[in-house]
């Protein structure tokens, strides 16, 4: 062997070594992430009832919520890309695992983002969910435990190496690892705008923030708002289309899949507190 293959055979098994403990040490640090746990603790919701007019409030928050934009059609799993981080997730099949919960345990996973086990629940949007009343999440549960038994539309998570680089960099934790604690919002049934509040909250916080302010870069601040007359934003909250007909990105699907299912005295609501945030 000359001196230059030498040379050339040794620095690639050095490369392919290096490469090998990157990999590997990528790996186990986003396998420790992956299953982080959270302190946040569990706490009783409260009865959940066992009336119909419940199950059928629950299942039209379920669909404002966006439930099957995450978890799939039927709720029995779904694999996607989250657009705000690019990370490829596995929303699980809830059909099967909602059983396994209690109604106190369930309700610490819609609203803080941790399973039964303590671990932080990747892509669970609890920064807008920890604002949902106990009220709420009663209908919510109600409305779950109806479900009809599912296969499992997708199989386990099977993350890229762009995604465990993007875990690695911090890029999508779970909101229950990165979130504090907030104050209630209670919603005052004499009051429109507090009502609003809570919707713009639990509703739009997921691709606005929770300050509701955007991104400052696709996802404007919800006070956008006050530039629609009242019609033509409820007109934008069921269809997604605007008076001069710009694409608004993610809006289109969401107000179609999501917003349609919210009732006229709702859209007023949430018109009514934007209308009051921006000062009109």
């Amino acid at each position: 062997m000359t001196p230059l293959r030498h040379w050339l055979t040794r620095t690639a098994a050095a490369g392919a070594v290096l490469a090998g403990l990157a990999w590997g040490s990528t790996y186990l640090l986003t396998e420790r992430r992956l299953h982080a746990t959270s302190a946040w603790p569990v706490l009783p919701v409260g009865r959940v009832p066992a009336d119909e007019a419940a199950r059928r409030d629950g299942a039209r928050l379920g669909r404002v919520l966006g439930c099957a934009s995450c978890h799939g059609e039927g709720l029995s799993g779904a694999r996607h890309e989250d657009a705000r981080t690019g990370v490829d997730l596995v929303a699980p099949n809830l059909t099967r695992l909602v059983p396994a919960y209690g109604d106190d345990a369930l309700a610490r996973a819609i609203r803080a983002g941790v399973g039964r086990d303590g671990r932080a629940l990747y892509g669970m949007p609890a920064r807008s969910f920890r604002h949902l009343t106990d009220e709420d999440v009663r209908r919510l549960i109600a409305w779950l435990r109806t479900l009809p038994a599912r296969a499992d539309a997708v199989g386990a998570r099977r993350l890229r190496l762009i995604d465990r680089l993007r875990l690695l960099a911090g890029v999508g934790m779970p909101d229950a690892l990165t979130m504090a604690p907030a104050a209630p919002i209670r919603p005052s049934a004499s009051d429109a705008t507090t009502r609003g509040r809570y919707l713009a909250h639990v509703a739009c916080g997921e691709c606005h923030g929770a300050t509701l302010e955007g991104d400052g870069a696709r996802v404007p601040p919800l006070t956008v708002a006050v530039a629609y007359t009242e019609d033509a934003f409820r007109h934008l909250m069921r269809t997604g289309e605007t008076p001069g007909g710009r694409d608004l990105w993610l809006m289109d699907d969401t107000a179609r899949a999501r917003f349609a299912h919210l009732t006229d005295e709702e859209i007023a609501d949430l018109y009514a507190y934007l209308r009051s945030r921006a000062g009109q």
